[in-house]
């Protein structure tokens, strides 16, 4: 839940980031790596796409925290673009750019030109103090910790209680759906779609009153 949450948070918090740049639709391809270390930098990503019969250019914006939530940099491109070409843009992000210390928020525009709408993505980085390890590797582990205390927290109760007995599949079947949904938050936190993720979070954690009220109400 912890982790789940972490990565929602960061998404929440970029797209709340600069509210005065809205455009009209999303950018489909951009990608942001879910943590960085401090001493690491991260790479943020975005590609378009020209799917017009006609050579166009491309005005680009990317709007990056410079070590405040009220302060960013700001870098612009004009892409030019063949019929049918694909381009990537990148650009670099390291500890300094974190707001709060923790979170390096990014929001990128990419202007539009008829017949093609004017779009923008956000996402999230977390910051964390890993020396000698990437944002990646920290990631992984979490991950692998996390997947590893649901099976064992299945495990203990297997062993320590006789789940077939006096209720006992209810709190099998309770702890499964909360893994169903924690998975689940994980997946679409990762894919950057907060507004799910919180509703998840949210119905997870009444979840888990639920449960425990009730089987505390059993003892």
């Amino acid at each position: 839940m912890l982790l789940f949450g972490l990565v929602v948070w960061a998404d929440f918090e970029a797209a709340l980031f600069d509210p005065g740049m809205r455009q009209d639709t999303s950018i489909r391809y951009l990608r942001c790596p879910v943590m960085i270390t401090k001493s690491e930098t991260g790479t943020v990503s975005a590609s378009l796409t020209n799917p017009l019969d006609r050579p166009i250019k491309r005005y680009v914006r990317a709007h990056i925290t410079d070590g405040y939530v009220t302060l960013m940099r700001e870098i612009n491109d004009l892409v030019p673009l063949d019929p049918g070409e694909t381009q990537q843009l990148a650009w670099s992000v390291t500890a300094d750019d974190a707001a709060f210390e923790r979170l390096i928020l990014v929001k990128v525009i990419v202007r539009g030109r008829y017949p093609l709408p004017s779009q923008q993505g956000t996402c999230g980085i977390l910051v964390v103090d890993a020396p000698n390890l990437t944002g990646r590797q920290v990631f992984g582990i979490s991950l692998a910790i996390s997947l590893l205390s649901m099976a064992l927290g299945f495990g203990v109760w297997f062993r320590a209680s006789k789940p077939l007995r006096e209720g006992g599949h209810q709190a099998v079947r309770a702890m499964a759906a909360l893994t169903v949904g924690v998975l689940a938050g994980m997946i679409v936190g990762l894919m950057g779609w907060w507004a799910t993720g919180i509703i998840i979070f949210v119905v997870t954690l009444i979840g888990i009153g639920v449960i425990i009220g009730y089987f505390v109400d059993k003892v």
